[in-house]
């Protein structure tokens, strides 16, 4: 069935694209099968939360879907840990990196993901159009050589209201990196071996030392190769990233990589800044939408200004609250922001809206407090 999928989808199990051929041979991630994550640090991938956030509805987790476009090795467990009652897709071009998806879900006791063998560019083909509420494409699109198709693809399987969390690298963030994968590329360097015999004869302060060890994912096999030999590895400025979202209909919702500002303009502001300093440090992560669907959010926006909303915790925080210990915990950075220490006042704040509240009754000297969870996605806020 696998067989017949692949070749459907322009490959086959004899000559393989580039990029299959090389996640077949490098599972990324290529972590333990046992590797868990927190209950609470997957609260930024609940599909309840983020459709409050971005449409002002509540969505029945067991009527929303969710696409990871591009799963890799890991993603499935951590999205079914944060949507334990939704259905996933899985979609990747490499069985070896579904098996292992396969394995890590399952190892964890998450059955409700199923794993397809596919090319996004064609994802229409599998799916039908505007089929998802969410579509999870991180560190995808800079992997695939028509970007352009890739992004209207996603545009294609998003249901109204719906959006997608993309990351993309950037040009200036992996300036080292990609001048590292020209000199390996003119020394005909071509397996991890290879490069770590490079690395152990690299004199410390050197740029290709620095280069790998700046980079967490080169203490392992698959993440050296996936930095320098992956077949296909574009980088974006700014400008550029914003005009294919633009001409694939996507509007820009946010940005959620390290020290981004909440606000849109203020942020590309300083991203450019920072890009003509040549000092930008992160890759580019967002949330996108339809921009056909401006309107319904703007109209979210005036409601939420004028009229009574409720405020409630996000699903994942309250399924994982009764489990915090009695020493502080931090749930792991996910929005671009350290989060707030969740200690045993904390703890009482949230409790407090394990069901809905109205926000009018919220008291003042409690409403700031209120807000900032609000904006770490802690608490929700929706029309009813």
């Amino acid at each position: 069935m696998i067989t017949e999928l692949n070749q459907r989808l322009g490959g086959s199990a004899t000559q393989p694209t580039p990029v299959k051929a090389h996640y077949e041979k490098y599972v990324y991630p290529d972590l333990p099968r046992l590797a868990s994550v927190r209950g609470c640090d997957a609260y930024a991938l609940n599909l309840e939360a983020l459709w409050a956030r971005f449409n002002g509805e509540r969505l029945d987790p067991n009527e929303g879907r969710i696409l990871l476009a591009g799963c890799g090795s890991f993603s499935p467990y951590p999205t079914a840990v944060a949507n334990w009652r939704t259905p996933i897709t899985a979609l990747d071009l490499s069985t070896a990196n579904l098996n292992r998806a396969r394995q890590h879900a399952w190892l964890h006791l998450h059955f409700n993901v199923d794993f397809i063998e596919g090319d996004l560019t064609r994802a229409t083909e599998l799916f039908s159009e505007q089929a998802f509420h969410f579509i999870d494409c991180y560190g995808v699109i800079h992997h695939i050589p028509d970007d352009a198709v890739a992004l209207r693809t996603l545009h294609a399987l998003l249901k109204p209201g719906a959006f997608a969390r993309i990351m993309v690298y950037s040009r200036c963030a992996r300036r080292s990196i990609q001048a590292a994968r020209r000199a390996l590329r003119l020394l005909e360097i071509q397996n991890v071996q290879e490069i770590r015999a490079l690395c152990r004869k690299a004199r410390s302060g050197s740029r290709f030392r620095e280069c790998v060890d700046a980079a967490p994912e080169a203490a392992f096999d698959s993440g050296l190769a996936d930095l320098f030999l992956h077949p296909y590895a574009r980088t974006y400025f700014l400008i550029e990233l914003l005009a294919k979202l633009d001409q694939a209909d996507l509007e820009l919702l946010g940005f959620i990589h390290p020290g981004a500002l909440p606000d849109i303009g203020a942020e590309i502001a300083r991203l450019r800044n920072l890009e003509t300093a040549r000092t930008l440090t992160t890759n580019f992560i967002l949330f996108a939408g339809r921009k056909e669907d401006a309107s319904r959010r703007r109209v979210w926006k005036d409601f939420k200004a004028r009229q009574e909303t409720w405020v409630s915790l996000n699903p994942v925080i309250k399924k994982f609250l009764p489990r915090f210990p009695l020493i502080p915990i931090k749930p792991a950075p996910r929005l671009g922001f350290d989060n707030p220490v969740i200690n045993f006042a904390e703890k009482r704040l949230l409790a407090r809206f394990k069901t809905p509240v109205a926000k009018s009754v919220i008291e003042p000297d409690c409403l700031e407090a209120v807000e900032k969870r609000l904006h770490a996605l802690f608490l929700i806020e929706t029309q009813n």
